[in-house]
């Protein structure tokens, strides 16, 4: 992309030119001035502008900035800055075990310091339930006492420490499980076995693995993240900071590297909380900047569908009776000891406060929990001052899909469709069955008005399947004919720019409309003109980002 001339010194301009430039989903215009990071003018005579920068497009295509509304870089760089470097998934192992990281780990524990957190990811079972005090011992020969370590699953909802870990953590055979998670159990002692499913990370993760980890050492793995998804032509995220193993919180680090001029993209961060005695805890965060935003609260409802953890009215195949309709984090009715994680209080709670949450639901109860606590919130209020943004939406009825509708911009429909339609495809016909079919009904969704913003769910994803053009071909071809579809890529543009940060607090972005934050992403060809098989993560190639008028990724 061409550059000529140079700003002027009492404002930066900048100026757009040769090239389709789309403002939003329907519209275009022939060029877009940019004035201090914000799209000043549509169309303008460039004579009256003769300091202005020129970005000459040489006829490529100019969009508002996508934005990854559902992402956990952070979390991902966190475990980058102690994980175990696997052996296994640098040879292309496609369900690596447990046992597969055991060598990475001994080599990982003899060289760092007593007393420092390691992580591994990626590991695969088949019954993750099975795990048991022998399979601990092989962990524990593996990493020594002084060490305490955690495995992540390949979707990030179950884990697997060792005894170091559980001591520090306090974790015994007295431990009671948090609602929606599942500390595995040897069957004769009661014993844990170190297999920690969904919520129940956080008692480990919170304490032995996460707090011991400074920004000092997770600065680089994150900026080299954040600089691919740039480069994949996201210019903004929606980035959780934590998940059920616990938080992950570094608003700090990102502020540092913004203040450093390293920061590729605009960030908006949640905290996740588990119920009322923490929620508060998102004060703690500190000031919003220009690139840095609070964006709300995340709450995990139920599991996740591709372990069969999705909370669901119907049975699903797991073995164990127990797990049949799935795991669920919440409670719906009045329980003594246990009255923090009532979701209608929770829900009640965040309109107090005036906060917009994010919720994990996969299954139609978890589903149904959320919309009876906002419909309940709304008529004690009167209306509702939050936005409610409802992610992954497994098994979603067609009367939640109407509730959505009547709920109107308050809720939002935030979905994976390369992670669903795609990579997770075959979990969800092995442990739903029939269901699978009919499991995400994005189509019906749209239909019916709901807004949806598209996003990556990395590092429960994959990173080729997390750019856009590739979630672009999983949705335009039904995810290779499997779901019906007829959503369009307008529908999909929209989604990554204006549906993206309606789940967000902002009201200037996601646009390229006169007074809007100049975040810009350009790729080598219109994709409204590409066919949708030919669409991948090198096709069409991104040329450019722009975040606040500024140039953030392609040549300079």
């Amino acid at each position: 992309l061409g550059g000529c001339g140079a700003a002027g010194a009492a404002h930066r301009e900048t100026l757009f030119v040769n090239g389709a430039i789309y403002v939003d989903a329907d519209n275009k215009v022939n060029n877009l001035l940019v004035r201090d990071g914000i799209v000043a003018g549509h169309n303008v005579d460039p004579d009256e502008h003769p300091e202005a920068s020129v970005v000459d497009l040489n006829g490529a295509a100019a969009y508002p900035g996508f934005n990854d509304s559902h992402v956990h870089l952070v979390s991902m760089a966190v475990a980058q800055s102690i994980l175990a470097e696997s052996s296994a998934l640098r040879e292309g192992k496609e369900r690596p075990r447990p046992e597969d990281f055991f060598d990475d780990i001994r080599i990982r524990c003899s060289e760092v310091p007593k007393g420092t957190p390691v992580m591994a990811h990626g590991f695969v079972l088949d019954d993750y339930d099975a795990w048991g005090l022998a399979d601990l011992a092989a962990l524990d020969a593996a990493s020594g006492p002084d060490h305490p370590v955690m495995m992540a699953d390949q979707l990030g909802h179950s884990y697997i420490v060792n005894s170091a870990a559980m001591r520090i953590s306090g974790l015994d055979a007295r431990t009671v499980e948090p609602p929606g998670g599942k500390i595995v159990r040897d069957p004769a002692t009661g014993a844990p076995t170190g297999m920690l499913r969904e919520t129940a990370g956080a008692l480990v993760g919170n304490v032995a693995i996460f707090p011991r980890v400074p920004d000092s050492i997770v600065r680089e793995p994150l900026l080299d993240l954040m600089r691919l998804w740039a480069s994949m032509g996201y210019t903004s995220i929606v980035e959780l900071m934590g998940g059920p193993m616990g938080r992950t919180m570094k608003p700090g680090l990102l502020r540092d590297l913004e203040r450093e001029g390293e920061l590729p993209l605009r960030v908006c961060y949640a905290y996740t909380f588990t119920g009322l005695k923490d929620l508060d805890g998102y004060n703690d965060a500190g000031p919003d900047t220009d690139l840095v935003h609070f964006s709300g609260l995340k709450l995990f409802v139920d599991g996740a569908a591709g372990q069969g953890g999705a909370w669901t009215s119907w049975e699903n195949q797991i073995e164990d009776p127990l797990q049949r309709h799935g795991l669920h984090a919440v409670l719906t009715e009045e329980t003594e000891g246990l009255a923090e994680y009532n979701i209608f209080s929770i829900v009640d709670r965040s309109e107090e406060l005036g906060l917009d949450v994010h919720y994990h639901v996969g299954g139609d109860l978890a589903i149904q929990a959320v919309l009876n606590a906002i419909n309940a919130a709304k008529s004690k209020n009167g209306g509702l001052k939050g936005t409610h943004t409802l992610y992954h939406l497994g098994f979603l009825t067609d009367l939640q899909i109407e509730e959505m509708k009547r709920l109107g911009k308050h809720v939002i429909a935030g979905i994976q469709p390369s992670l669903h339609w795609k990579n997770e495809q075959g979990n969800t016909e092995r442990f739903y069955g029939p269901y699978a079919g009919s499991a995400y009904p994005y189509q019906k969704m749209l239909d019916a008005g709901t807004t949806l913003a598209f996003s990556s769910d990395f590092a429960s994803n994959t990173v080729q399947m997390s750019y856009p053009t590739e979630i672009m071909r999983v949705v335009l071809t039904g995810g290779e004919g499997i779901h019906p579809n007829t959503i369009s890529m307008r529908d999909l543009i929209e989604g990554f720019t204006a549906g993206g940060f309606a789940t967000t607090p902002l009201m200037n972005a996601g646009k390229l409309h006169v007074g809007y934050k100049a975040d810009i992403v350009v790729f080598e060809k219109d994709l409204y003109d590409v066919p949708p098989y030919q669409l991948s993560k090198d096709f069409p190639r991104v040329l450019g980002t722009w975040v606040g008028g500024r140039k953030s990724t392609g040549d300079r």
